[in-house]
């Protein structure tokens, strides 16, 4: 049996704890603003009523018993399903953030931006991906920002930045001179429309 010495152990960066501050009431608004009881509610009633409506027309309609109309409605209620949880779960995480309070206070590198237009709704989403130091660098952290903090940052830059937690809700940002705060860009105007 060998035993291994501390100095043939390779040494390890410790990963740095996360800065936590109390949010501010304007923070605590801003989190608020985007809270929705109802989104959830109308996302599970709709699944609900999807089954209530197609589960008796497999039952008593022969033609509707086979493989592909079956698999057809179950992928549709399978898909409602994961829609109305994700959306369950990014409310009860905004409910976690405020009752917790806090902000955390993280450094990385901004290593990617995107802008999501489907065409038909305005305005696009805009996001940044940031490597936050002491995690994975090859899984970046997504956050959604306004067109103005999308335009103003630059990738390949280290950042500073203060979010909630669990929700990932970026409150400010920090780049060089460039610094943005969630709770005073929230009403910013957007780009028209092409």
């Amino acid at each position: 049996m060998t035993s291994q010495t501390d100095a043939a152990v390779p040494a390890t960066e410790p990963v740095p704890a996360a800065d936590s501050a109390p949010l501010t009431e304007r923070e605590r608004q801003f989190l608020r603003a985007k809270q929705s009881r109802e989104a959830p509610r109308v996302l599970w009633s709709s699944t609900v009523f999807a089954v209530i409506c197609f589960a008796p027309a497999l039952y008593f309609e022969p033609e509707a018993r086979g493989f592909w109309p079956i698999a057809g409605v179950s992928l549709a209620i399978g898909f409602m399903v994961l829609l109305a949880w994700s959306e369950s779960l990014d409310q009860a995480n905004l409910r976690d953030d405020l009752a917790a309070g806090v902000k955390f206070w993280r450094e990385g590198v901004l290593t990617g931006v995107m802008e999501r237009d489907d065409g038909e709704s305005w305005p696009p989403i805009y996001c940044l991906y940031i490597a936050i130091d002491g995690d994975d660098p090859e899984l970046p952290t997504r956050f959604s920002v306004p067109w103005n903090c999308y335009e103003a940052v630059r990738t390949d830059l280290r950042v500073r930045i203060a979010y909630a937690p669990k929700a990932l809700r970026l409150l400010n940002l920090t780049q060089g001179d460039y610094d943005y705060v969630a709770v005073d860009r929230q009403f910013d105007v957007h780009p028209p429309p092409p």
